[in-house]
């Protein structure tokens, strides 16, 4: 009869479901059924549906995943183009200072989007052109500390004979040197959310948490795990070891709205589960599965997308006659579900009464300890005669004849 129950609860399932073609998550609500029943019902509604039944928030993972960007956050790259362009511009003319505005608001915006993968070295891109233009201006501090910054962040970028004066040439391929030469520092970066991945100047770390080695000096740290947004920051690398950084992501919209339908369906509150499933891009179908909680195998099936539900389906595992009903009203399946079997006790027959049959034995125990008695009596044999002695001194003298 096992046989045939996932292919049964397939057929109800593919009635019940309102849509076709999207993800399918399967929530079951034990509400005080054992751990194995709920696992049991799960497996059956997953076997049933196929291998694509996941949970909504590793389904929220999976459409959001590790390191998506929105479309809108990429724009800043044009935008820092720009302004180096802009500030070259200027240079060429002598007016370092415009140059040097534009570039202060390039570095602002590289700031702010850190967390865009590549942005490291566009950053380190700004930070040579501050040095550049802030050696002409004579700003020789100004220049030595984005020289350092750019090396640190993207040891790679070199600066070229034609880009800058000679002098400016020189000392960043020194800095360059000793920032590839000398002294390094340790931390390790830990995470909250779930399949966390680290990058140092936009090369892999690797999945969190995970010790950073990395040159003294300032580095790019960014953190991007699934369905969250991703976090970055310039954080400062000292010689030896440095404290751990705790990072904390926020969620998508996605996972946020993902989270919210399966509390809704776990509660059982499906006018809260059909709306966030509304908010959600390409929603899944969510077959919510309610346990009953007494000792018979029922559970109701409820199917919902972000056009509404469909149910209660009551569903009977083995060893019931069927696995499937009636799509009822919920007053009718509640009732349903909670139902006890009735207990039926048949009253016994007189010689069913286990008194009877007690008394009966007691008198039979009673009737064979008197005869082992009797028979051991009879082997020791009979007793010893009577013997009467008379003394004649002692008898009354009544005359003499």
């Amino acid at each position: 009869m096992r046989a045939w129950v996932p292919i049964a609860l397939g057929l109800a399932l593919w009635a019940s479901a309102p849509s076709a073609g999207r993800a399918q998550v399967v929530v079951v609500d034990a509400d005080g059924a054992s751990e194995a029943a709920a696992r049991r019902w799960r497996e059956r509604v997953v076997a049933a549906q196929g291998a694509d039944a996941v949970e909504l928030e590793a389904w929220a993972g999976a459409e959001e995943p590790v390191a998506t960007v929105p479309p809108d956050r990429l724009l800043v790259l044009a935008q820092i183009e720009r302004r180096l362009m802009l500030a070259r511009h200027a240079r060429s003319r002598f007016r370092e200072r415009d140059a040097l505005d534009a570039l202060t608001q390039a570095e602002e915006l590289a700031e702010r989007h850190l967390d865009v993968p590549g942005m490291a070295a566009w950053y380190a891109e700004v930070q040579l052109a501050i040095a550049i233009t802030a050696a002409q201006l004579g700003q020789a501090g100004v220049s030595e500390a984005a020289l350092r910054r750019a090396a640190s962040v993207d040891a790679s970028r070199s600066v070229q004979a034609a880009e800058a004066h000679p002098d400016v040439v020189a000392r960043a391929r020194a800095i360059a040197r000793a920032a590839a030469t000398g002294p390094r520092g340790r931390f390790e970066v830990r995470s909250d959310a779930a399949g966390a991945v680290a990058y140092l100047d936009d090369g892999l770390v690797g999945p969190l948490p995970a010790t950073v080695e990395a040159p003294v000096g300032p580095h790019v740290l960014r953190v991007d795990a699934p369905a969250h947004r991703g976090w970055a920051s310039v954080v400062t690398v000292f010689e030896g070891d440095r404290p751990a950084i705790e990072v904390t992501l926020a969620p998508t919209a996605q996972l946020t709205q993902a989270r919210a339908a399966a509390r809704a369906a776990t509660v059982g509150d499906l006018d809260a589960l059909v709306g966030a499933l509304s908010a959600l891009e390409e929603a899944p179908v969510v077959h919510r599965v309610r346990l009953g909680a007494g000792p018979l195998d029922r559970a109701l099936l409820t199917t919902c997308d972000a056009s509404g539900c469909r149910g209660p389906m009551q569903l009977e595992g083995a060893p019931g006659p069927s696995l499937t009903g009636p799509i009822a009203s919920v007053a009718e399946s509640e009732r349903w579900l909670l139902e006890r079997p009735a207990i039926h006790i048949d009253e016994p027959e007189w010689w069913e009464r286990w008194y009877v049959w007690a008394a009966v034995a007691a008198v039979v125990a009673i009737g064979v300890g008197v005869g082992i008695g009797l028979a051991v009596a009879q082997d020791q044999g009979a007793p010893p005669p009577l013997v009467l002695v008379v003394d004649p001194s002692r008898l009354p003298v009544a005359g003499v004849d």
